[in-house]
């Protein structure tokens, strides 16, 4: 969600883009005129330059904290922007330490920096290359007219986070600048000065002004002095140290120096590493030589954990940037319980059926297969792939392989999106993330779960740039694990979910959710630790064949993606499963044994014997083995189970619930459903306010049933002293801001899932009533199951029971915690018999 910070600007922005750039220079109004006149441009990139020059010649080119400050047009409306609840500014109003505090809570959300620090978060794809070269060249134009104008950069230093991006950068020297610049200003450009430093060994002697440095920030990095060298902090050991500092020596003499920082994402949040933390103090250390112009960063990932950065100033995001034709949309394939060579058959056939050789603007549609270790990538992947492609027959010079141990490859690799290339397969281990711009590039494949989460987006979604008419749908192939961590990803990264993105066939509205009452609960939780375990007598293990379910281990593959609607809005539906897989196999009876004895570590002969005695024969085995596979995973796991006794310690720990994190936040509601959002003011009569409900404010409610359940409690329980409060916790079934949800065993997921339910009733006696709202038509598949089930995860078919037993783990613990399931809630003997619960607390 976008901060209130970044809307303030925007709609200023607006308003001095209507009004023809009043308050700036004749040659920025002179570029601007020219840009849209070109057309060249994409309109995010342009909306961002636009907001660059308005900061930079409007503002004055101030430090964010100071923008943000002058931003709103009341108190109140300011320190709403800085987080303070309306309560904590009616506290505020009487502290002597006021401005004190005030300037805290702005360090804490800007730094302590007196330069202007900026983010320009574009989406991958929309041109943030072009986007920083343009904001370069405008600089040094207007430097160039205004010498003594301070506010106008002369010279450039770009922190990259890799040699990867270095390459993708050299963008900035080969772009036609003739697309952005006026003739009368492109003399400009004769006066430029590139240095790349691509190696350790690269000199740097930048010349006058109008340099443009891009380095990976390592290679300039602000050196930690170290305790037998205080004398200087900048000798150093070696000669090759001594070249680093040297460069960040020739970089301090320069005049009006703007830093740009590619990638920015790197160099914020908590997970920063010691590297990327010194860039950071870099910058501090080249301002406090000479104060610096600006830093301005660019990321299309601006949120860490859940939150957009504070100073994130333009926002143009992936779902704009497909409803917008800039991005492909795609198609994203889940494949579950899938073995690894299967799912490279199926990547293949799938990739040669829909693309084949097809060509997109002349050049060959390209996927790419990443890989976790080279080892893999040659001994299991590669194999595979051209085992395929040789039975298929194409051509296996059709394979690029490119990694730290095939950089033989790297030319190869640079050239993949020409008419020239004949590539088609890419198998990559470490590589093409970010900064790898190839348009022709249709589909990705995660083989195998590597080690870093961020890594599955990065890669992903590389398929993702548009080319020719963007008529091409992408696709991303992932295993199940993989796509898990991807949609965790676009939650954190992209602020977006699969329940907020949903596809709709109407318009929606956008409501903001705040906070009206912060509400915390404290509730007990089990923690159990395997501290032990131990062998049995393997010659007792038996295996039941008779508990063997084929279904359980069914194959298959679910479809999802970013698609537009019928509206030509962008959604991201999540993968529901589509078709299912057919495997057979061809182990051996050895086969099967090896493969148990890897999983459960149990000698072969011992394995021998288990199998030998639980009724099959040899060649029965492998029949049936073969017939379904999933029979081998089977046998691993029975025998896993069977052959060692864990000792568990449990222990009870409490933990604070909170109702209200991470707000606010705003979510999207179907135009035609709007009915069912309830603001606070409209539930109160004659101005009196009530005293139950609205934790948050609006409330959303899923269904007319949870609406009139609500009112119905609101108006009988105002006046009973006996409750404290009713929250209507469905309204926010997201972790990022609700922390009360339970964990329960989905039948339709089939696996553990998080169960946010609809009302929390609290009574003054410290007990709480969990309340479920359902149509009348769930209530027969709810007593199905109630009445078959018999304490065994298998037996749980119902969505709605599944969710009670799962409640009712929790409630072992947390005596104080009822649970009722209320089934019609608009009939009135419901509604009665929800009464007379309550009261009985």
């Amino acid at each position: 969600m976008d901060s209130l910070f970044l809307k303030k600007i925007q709609e200023r922005v607006a308003e001095w883009r209507e009004g023809d750039y009043q308050g700036v220079l004749d040659e920025t109004r002179t570029i601007l005129r020219y840009i849209k006149t070109v057309r060249f441009l994409h309109e995010p990139q342009v909306e961002a330059l636009e907001t660059y020059i308005y900061l930079k010649e409007v503002l004055g080119n101030r430090p964010s904290a100071e923008v943000f400050g002058a931003s709103f047009g009341n108190e109140l409306e300011f320190l709403r922007a800085l987080g303070i609840t309306d309560a904590q500014v009616a506290e505020l109003a009487f502290d002597p330490r006021k401005d004190e505090r005030i300037q805290e809570l702005l360090g804490a959300m800007f730094g302590r920096s007196d330069y202007a620090n900026q983010v320009y978060a574009l989406t991958m794809g929309s041109g943030k290359t072009i986007l920083m070269a343009t904001m370069m060249v405008y600089d040094f134009v207007l430097a160039f007219h205004h010498p003594d104008d301070e506010r106008f950069a002369k010279n450039i230093l770009v922190f990259a986070p890799d040699t990867t991006i270095i390459d993708s950068l050299k963008e900035i020297k080969t772009f036609d600048y003739t697309k952005v610049l006026p003739k009368g200003y492109r003399n400009i450009l004769l006066n430029i000065k590139y240095h790349y430093l691509e190696s350790p060994e690269t000199p740097l002697s930048p010349i006058g002004n109008f340099n443009i440095i891009v380095s990976n920030s390592q290679k300039i990095i602000l050196k930690r002095r170290s305790a037998d060298r205080r004398k200087s902090l900048f000798v150093e050991r070696d000669k090759r140290q001594m070249q680093e500092n040297s460069r960040l020596l020739a970089i301090r003499q320069l005049e009006r120096l703007s830093i740009f920082v590619d990638e920015a994402h790197h160099s914020y949040g908590e997970t920063m590493d010691k590297e990327l933390k010194r860039t950071r103090e870099t910058i501090g250390y080249l301002h406090g030589n000479k104060p610096l112009v600006s830093v301005v960063n660019l990321t299309g990932t601006p949120y860490v954990k859940n939150k957009m950065v504070a100073d994130v100033v333009y926002h143009f995001g992936l779902k704009a940037g497909i409803e917008r034709g800039i991005l492909k949309q795609v198609r994203i394939l889940d494949y579950g319980n899938v073995k690894s060579e299967r799912f490279v058959d199926e990547v293949v056939e799938t990739f040669l059926g829909e693309y084949g050789e097809q060509r997109l603007e002349g050049r060959l549609p390209k996927i790419a297969f990443y890989a976790a270790s080279i080892a893999e990538l040659r001994q299991e992947l590669r194999p595979r792939i051209e085992k395929l492609l040789a039975q298929r027959g194409v051509s296996l010079d059709k394979v690029l392989e490119y990694h730290t141990a095939a950089e033989g490859n790297k030319d190869e690799f640079k050239r993949l999106d020409t008419a020239e290339s004949n590539k088609q397969f890419v198998l990559l281990v470490g590589k093409g993330t970010e900064g790898w711009n190839c348009r022709s590039l249709v589909a990705c494949a995660l083989y195998r779960k590597p080690k870093s989460t961020i890594f599955v987006l990065q890669s992903s979604t590389r398929c993702l740039r548009s080319i020719g008419d963007n008529s091409t749908i992408g696709r991303i192939f992932l295993s199940r694990e993989n796509y898990q961590v991807l949609d965790k990803e676009l939650r954190s990264n992209f602020s977006v979910s699969a329940s907020e993105l949903s596809a709709q066939d109407q318009r929606t509205v956008d409501h903001e959710l705040k906070v009206e009452k912060r509400k915390t609960i404290t509730v007990k939780k089990v923690l159990k630790e395997v501290v032990s375990a131990k062998s049995v007598d393997a010659s007792r293990i038996k295996v039941d064949f008779k508990r063997f379910k084929p279904a359980d281990y069914q194959a298959y593959v679910s479809e999802g993606g970013i698609l537009l609607g019928a509206n030509k809005r962008a959604g991201y539906k999540e993968a529901r499963a589509v078709r299912k897989i057919s495997e057979t196999g061809d182990f051996t009876y050895y086969e099967i044994v090896e493969l148990i004895n890897r999983h459960t570590h149990l000698p072969c002969s011992v394995v021998d014997d288990i199998l030998s005695g639980s009724g099959k024969t040899q060649e029965a085995l492998v029949r049936d083995a073969n017939k379904t596979p999933a029979l081998v995973p089977f046998l691993i796991q029975e025998v896993l189970m069977a052959a060692y006794q864990y000792e568990e310690r449990t222990e009870v720990v409490e933990e604070e619930l909170e109702l209200t994190k991470l707000f606010p936040f705003k979510i999207s509601v179907q135009k035609g459903r709007s009915a069912l959002v309830v603001y606070r003011e409209e539930g109160e009569e004659d101005g009196h306010t009530g005293r139950l409900g609205f934790h948050i404010n609006p409330y959303s409610f899923d269904s007319g049933d949870e609406k009139d359940l609500f009112r119905y409690l609101r108006d009988y329980l105002e006046k009973d002293e006996g409750i404290a409060d009713i929250y209507f916790t469905g309204g926010a079934p997201y972790a990022v801001h609700n922390d009360f949800h339970f964990e329960y065993w989905s039948p339709e997921l089939r696996r553990m899932a998080r169960y946010f339910p609809d009302f929390l009733i609290e009574t003054t006696k410290g007990r709480y009533l969990v309340v479920e709202v359902k149509g009348n038509d769930e209530k027969l598949d709810y007593e199905a199951n109630q009445k078959s089930y018999k304490g065994k995860r298998e037996q749980l078919t119902n969505e709605v029971f599944a969710k009670e037993v799962g409640f009712t783990e929790f409630q072992k613990v947390n005596k104080g915690f009822e649970y009722r399931i209320v089934f019609n809630a608009t009939a009135k003997q419901a509604q009665m018999r929800l009464l007379e619960d309550i009261k009985r607390l």
